[in-house]
């Protein structure tokens, strides 16, 4: 796709989203955290070479992870969040994301207009799913944080443990598998769910962000379905690769074939 016509199609969104009553956004995996820059911080880099030497470590990276996730405040993911807050900032929206890493709370976004269904790093939970008990990960990630700056090393560390059984302490997110605990996020899905109930008769602009096939029915289907029996909607969806529309919404759907975060970070500047 052209720069021309990409152009164009950031022209028609902007103008639908303004004219819209209601905009309901879907982040997908392109949106994924990749770790990349976990170079730029040395003192992270130093404890995953602890792991490398010591394979009994393996359990920390994790948290060593998420420790990157607090420190980096910036980045082209976080740049492009910051551009789609810019260009829906006005409007009633809501955001429903995949993604688990939280770099979506880095831009201002109205947390209780956002929904994570895969869970995040704010929660611990059991591994082994013996309750349905959630504890807060922030104690640990200081222990973590403490052992590195402090020198002592990771194997001063010792495995957070489930209260209740004893099986360690996992992050509350689909890493878990058939054991995630699907509590923390149910009420903002509840708040969701009635947001896009008051959408039927409403002109909505839906923007679909580089979500594939990973899960298609948390975002894709059900945007699909939205688009479909709102005769009011419009709906972009912008991938490098699954851009295409369905047959039965060619007529108000628009393809974008590129990347969504680059798509955000080159041409929705405010």
């Amino acid at each position: 796709m052209d720069k021309m016509e990409i152009v164009e199609k950031y022209t028609l969104l902007s103008e639908k989203i303004a004219d819209a009553d209601m905009v309901l956004v879907g982040v997908g995996e392109e949106f994924n955290e990749d770790f990349a820059d976990i170079g730029r911080f040395p003192h992270l880099m130093s404890a995953l070479e602890e792991v490398d030497i010591d394979q009994t470590l393996e359990w920390t990276v994790p948290f060593l992870e998420h420790r990157f996730l607090k420190e980096h405040k910036d980045g082209r993911l976080v740049e492009a969040y910051q551009s789609l807050y810019e260009l829906i900032r006005d409007k009633d929206y809501f955001v429903i994301t995949t993604c688990i890493d939280e770099n979506i709370k880095k831009a201002a976004f109205d947390t209780e207009r956002l929904v994570e269904p895969c869970g995040n790093h704010a929660m611990l939970q059991c591994s082994d799913k013996c309750s349905s008990a959630l504890y807060s990960s922030e104690e640990f990630s200081d222990l973590v944080n403490q052992a590195i700056w402090d020198g002592v090393g990771l194997d001063s560390l010792e495995i957070p443990r489930c209260p209740v059984c004893g099986k360690p302490l996992a992050y509350n997110n689909i890493l878990c598998e058939q054991n995630y605990v699907e509590d923390g996020y149910q009420k903002q899905w509840e708040r969701y769910t009635k947001w896009l109930q008051l959408t039927l008769n409403k002109k909505l602009c839906i923007l679909e962000l580089g979500v594939e096939l990973n899960l298609p029915s948390i975002i894709r289907w059900p945007f699909e379905k939205v688009a479909f029996y709102n005769q009011k909607a419009n709906f972009f969806r912008v991938n490098a690769s699954l851009h295409q529309m369905t047959e039965e919404l060619r007529d108000k759907g628009v393809s974008i074939g590129m990347n969504a975060v680059d798509f955000l970070r080159e041409y929705c500047r405010s």
